[in-house]
């Protein structure tokens, strides 16, 4: 299958784009490639693609993720066939991101400072209410 959750961000910079494309996204073939910010940024089926703000009404089903880029590049993380740069938690407040090891460096899961709770069994998956979540804290 691949990536889950559709998703928007109020911005368009050639970074995130950069960071979309590591994830595993393409350019869609219909992109308005423009760096400004008066453009958003969607993710869905594998695609990015950037258009004007007055396009906004094609991606009523997608999550808006303001201008977080945290949240926008967590939530477009989401696939259901790896877990690779997805966010994992433990209920206890301990986050880290899940890294397969595919980039030649070390898998399993970069924590976010210290955890209280190192079994990594304890873990999950992040979803999509607990990002929003994670990610309206840290906006405080």
């Amino acid at each position: 299958m691949g990536f889950t959750t559709p998703c928007f961000i109020y911005k368009n910079t050639l970074e995130i784009q950069g960071k979309l494309k590591i994830l595993g996204y393409v350019e869609h073939p219909m992109m308005m490639n423009v760096d400004t910010s008066s453009q958003f940024l969607i993710c869905n089926r594998g695609f990015f693609a950037g258009f004007p703000l007055g396009y906004k009404e094609e991606i009523n089903n997608a999550i808006d993720c303001g201008t977080n880029e945290g949240l926008f590049l967590s939530i477009a993380a989401l696939r259901d066939d790896t877990d690779n740069n997805q966010m994992f938690i433990n209920g206890k407040g301990d986050w880290g991101i899940y890294r397969d090891g595919s980039d030649g460096g070390l898998s399993g899961i970069d924590f976010y400072g210290m955890p209280n709770d190192l079994n990594v069994d304890n873990y999950h998956k992040a979803t999509v209410e607990e990002l929003i979540e994670h990610y309206k804290k840290e906006e405080i």
